[in-house]
């Protein structure tokens, strides 16, 4: 995992940052894995749409439980950054079978975002500025920064999330 002194910066100046090949994936991180993970560990998938379909996001949450790796990316952040603890607090994944527009959002925790299948290009609202996210790349948002998603590919995207506030 790769940070720069200008991306911890940034982030700590709550500014959306993008890092292109944060980290190296030697893992395949597929539809097959995800199946197969999902079915291991019985964890639910909740849709993010009003279709129960191919054609809506999914969200599995709270997979840093049943990974180490997905684990490790929660650790690492919450130390680089120093989060207070919150019990909300984890990783959670979203994918898509297929390519998709999500709603405008604001999340209410900082959100990192790490690519691990397909192309997700994510809109922030704010700036009208675009981002593409791909394997290995990371995006931060800042909590309550208005942001979509939208899948150019089916995908799959680790989200790190932070509800509580930073010691620094």
């Amino acid at each position: 995992m790769k940070l720069t002194s200008s991306n911890i910066k940034s982030i700590l100046d709550k500014k959306p940052t993008f890092i292109k090949n944060f980290t190296s994936l030697d893992e395949e991180y597929d539809f097959n894995f995800m199946i197969k993970f999902l079915n291991d560990n019985s964890i639910a998938m909740h849709n993010k749409g009003n279709s129960t379909a191919y054609h809506v996001i999914w969200q599995a949450r709270r997979t840093h439980e049943y990974n180490t790796f997905f684990f490790t990316f929660l650790d690492f952040f919450k130390k680089i950054f120093k989060y207070t603890t919150d019990l909300n607090d984890g990783v959670d994944l979203f994918f898509s079978f297929v390519t998709l527009t999500g709603n405008p959002h604001k999340d209410d925790e900082d959100v990192f975002l790490i690519g691990l299948q397909g192309k997700t290009m994510y809109q922030d609202i704010t700036t009208d500025k675009s981002y593409i996210i791909e394997k290995g790349d990371l995006l931060f948002f800042p909590k309550q920064r208005a942001h979509r998603a939208i899948s150019l590919t089916p995908r799959i995207v680790l989200s790190v999330g932070f509800f509580g506030g930073k010691y620094l």
